[in-house]
């Protein structure tokens, strides 16, 4: 094993990890995952189906048809949020769940829909357990200790399957007739039905799909936390709200403010990076697709390494006090400003596919949360959000939402 921390050697040595390690964590995920696969030819061409879909290029169709259905879905947020006094967790990951199947698979579910309520509980399971540290990651003779969770996970998995053949494909699949596919599903179904390379069966792509829409869990409970940060930050919600109303002014009255502003909002945008970099994973592992050398240590391929994500976040060589919430450290000359150092969704070939749709969805909704409400702490609630885990438990934070005059 090797750790470090040398941000500037990053670009060559993210070209030599370019492979996910299999190990004790596998048995949490179903085979096949986006997530969790090699760098194999299948899944080069799965990332390329994903990227207009995930990186939609401004004021193209796909981006307005984005920025609508986030704008939609958040418009019955603000309906429900100052009413629900519990189990707020759960109204946002919906919202997220029907953003995401909205935009790949052109599909939304009422909050009602008992099976669509208990397919966002399952997929939120999921993740929890994922984000667990376990020996058994890294010592698979233990993993028979986990059987129970396993056959929980799994149970989890099928229902999953179940709800997505049921209620978002239905007979998509055997009615696609070869035309320009609108949304993912129909891209998966153009590759399978018409066999292009590399070929894959219809229940790889489903893997794939899942995977996707999955990623609603990761950005729901991340925007959770968010929340707890601004919670007990109420100057840096001033200044948010200081900055979306002198967007949005429209005379005498305020529009509502949508994805597109994001460009004029650098510092709404400063707060969402500042959350990722006080929650991003401590360490990410990679294993070595060919020998190479890291500081003068030879790595031979297959290796397994951990890159020290946790130092590259929180430094105090790299960050002016690291412990503190302040968006302004990705504010430059008014403009939004990443540091290089600053890998929050990994970098290189394997960099995140989903990177863009949680800095969309969460600016969107957050804009739009802030425009309307100033977010206040219940009394009796502590918001220390943990840290080393994207994951939150179920019973988790709540919050008042008071409205804004």
């Amino acid at each position: 094993m090797v750790q470090f921390v040398a941000f500037g050697m990053l670009s060559r040595i993210l070209q030599s990890f370019t492979v996910k390690p299999v190990n004790g964590t596998c048995y949490k995920v179903p085979v096949g995952t986006l997530a969790f696969c090699n760098w194999s030819k299948m899944q080069r061409t799965r990332r390329e189906m994903l990227r207009a879909h995930t990186f939609p290029r401004a004021f193209t169709n796909k981006f307005v048809a984005l920025e609508d259905l986030i704008s939609s879905e958040t418009e019955k947020l603000l309906v429900k949020l100052p009413s629900y006094a519990l189990n707020q967790k759960s109204l946002i990951l919906q919202t997220c769940a029907n953003i995401f199947i909205g935009h790949f698979c052109s599909k939304i579910f009422s909050h009602h829909d008992p099976d669509f309520i208990k397919m966002v509980e399952n997929f939120d399971e999921i993740f929890y357990e994922v984000n667990q540290g376990y020996a058994a990651d890294f010592l698979p003779f233990l993993l028979p200790f986990h059987y129970k969770n396993f056959t929980k996970m799994n149970s989890h998995a099928h229902e999953i399957r179940s709800f997505i053949e049921t209620h978002i494909i239905q007979k998509r699949y055997d009615k696609f007739q070869g035309k320009e596919p609108e949304d993912f599903v129909e891209c998966l179904a153009k590759h399978v039905k018409e066999c292009e390379e590399p070929k894959f069966d219809w229940n790889t792509a489903l893997f794939a799909l899942e995977d996707i829409i999955g990623g609603h869990s990761a950005v729901g409970n991340f925007f959770v936390k968010l929340l707890a940060y601004l919670v007990n930050e109420p100057e840096v919600q001033r200044k948010i709200q200081m900055e979306i109303d002198s967007v949005t002014e429209d005379g005498r009255s305020f529009r509502p403010v949508k994805l597109s502003d994001r460009s004029k909002c650098p510092y709404t945008e400063g707060a969402i990076f500042e959350a990722i970099r006080l929650i991003s994973s401590p360490i990410v592992p990679r294993v070595a697709n060919q020998d190479t050398t890291i500081n003068g240590f030879k790595i031979k391929k297959d290796s397994l390494i951990f890159l020290n994500n946790y130092d590259l976040s929180m430094s105090e060589e790299l960050w002016d006090n690291p412990d503190r919430f302040k968006p302004e450290r990705f504010v430059v000359d008014n403009q939004f400003m990443k540091p290089e150092h600053f890998l929050p969704f990994g970098g290189g070939r394997r960099s995140c596919m989903g990177y863009k749709m949680v800095q969309f969805v969460a600016f969107g909704m957050l804009s739009r949360i802030l425009q309307s409400f100033t977010v206040k702490p219940v009394n009796g609630t502590c918001y220390k959000v943990p840290v080393g885990s994207l994951a939150l438990s179920k019973d988790t934070f709540v919050f008042k939402f008071e409205k804004r005059m």
